[in-house]
C-alpha cells in the first residue's frame, strides 16, 4: 500500500463540503491502493462515525465551510 495522505487526529472534510471531522484510523480498501479513514464528529449532540475513500476527502480548512 502506498503512504497514507491523512493520519489519525488529522482533521478533514468532505470535498463536497460538511463538517469537520477527525481520522480516527486508516485501513486498507480492497484495491492495491485503496485506504479507507474511518472519521467522527458531532452533529449537535449526535456523535457520527463512518469510513470515507481518500479521493473524498480533504484537509480541513475553515476557508471551506
Amino acid at each position: 500500500m502506498s503512504g497514507k495522505k491523512f493520519n489519525p487526529g488529522d482533521l478533514v472534510q468532505l470535498k463536497s463540503g460538511g463538517p469537520k471531522m477527525t481520522v480516527e484510523k486508516a485501513s486498507s480498501g480492497f484495491g492495491a491502493d485503496s485506504t479507507t479513514y474511518f472519521c467522527t464528529w458531532f452533529s449537535g449532540a449526535k456523535h457520527n462515525k463512518h469510513g470515507f475513500s481518500e479521493e473524498s476527502l480533504q484537509e480541513y480548512s475553515e476557508d471551506n465551510e
